[in-house]
């Protein structure tokens, strides 16, 4: 769930730095410059605390806190299968991004960024409804619950091909490195305390091994979702004029 949300957000500022038909305060870099990458990475460091405010011309809400209204998915990998709802959610934390590195990689018909980034921390909260199954254990319940993350580490890769001055997304993949993640949920097993606690005692222990196993589910899914909410932009921009 967080780095679903994570990723969309920061999808959204990519797009809105590429539209051409507005002004906003992210510096131009010229490709021919000796300082290219550089001057891509400062731009987007920059321009960052700009869309954390939030810009209400286009409609782009507050980024942190990050108020997610709903949000439900079907997880299927390995062992687990589980059917999660969740409301009301705050996420905090992204006015804390760090942009390390920009690599473009320009061809005659094609384009690929690349974008290294960390964050310290971040706290995701809300209300939750889940059904579903870990191995032979079945879940079902309600209630809240926060992830409080530390030392994230995330490389996003965006691709694809260019033609008639557009580029076309096939690809927007993340690949999160979580440092520490610690767990809370209040009713996993539709009331069994001891169930629960023995749950919560499991995943805050194990979960480099579960996050390892979602990893991939998790990725995929983002990389659709990502690569559609970019092409709705980049397909009206011209690329020249987004990378000169």
């Amino acid at each position: 769930m967080s780095f679903y949300a994570l990723a969309v957000y920061f999808a959204t500022v990519f797009v809105l730095v590429a539209a051409q038909d507005v002004e906003l305060p992210v510096q131009t870099c010229k490709r021919d410059a000796s300082d290219y990458t550089s001057c891509l990475r400062l731009a987007i460091q920059e321009a960052w605390p700009n869309f954390i405010a939030g810009i209400p011309k286009l409609e782009v809400p507050p980024l942190d806190p990050y108020f997610l209204e709903y949000q439900h998915t079907v997880y299927e990998t390995g062992d687990l299968r589980a059917d999660v709802t969740v409301k009301n959610v705050n996420i905090y934390g992204l006015a804390k991004s760090n942009f390390l590195a920009v690599r473009p990689h320009h061809a005659a018909d094609s384009f690929k960024l690349e974008v290294d980034l960390e964050l310290p921390k971040m706290l995701i909260e809300g209300n939750f409804k889940a059904n579903g199954a870990y191995g032979a254990l079945q879940i079902g319940g309600e209630g809240f619950f926060n992830i409080s993350l530390e030392d994230i580490k995330d490389t996003w890769s965006i691709e694809g091909p260019l033609a008639n001055d557009k580029w076309t997304l096939e690809h927007f993949r993340l690949n999160p490195e979580i440092g520490k993640m610690q767990i809370w949920f209040s009713d996993m097993f539709n009331g069994n305390e001891q169930l629960n606690k023995v749950a919560l005692n499991f995943v805050n222990e194990y979960w480099p091994s579960l996050y390892r196993e979602m990893l991939p589910f998790l990725s995929n899914k983002l990389d659709e979702y990502l690569t559609e909410i970019g092409n709705r932009v980049f397909s009206k921009v011209s690329f020249s004029k987004t990378f000169p």
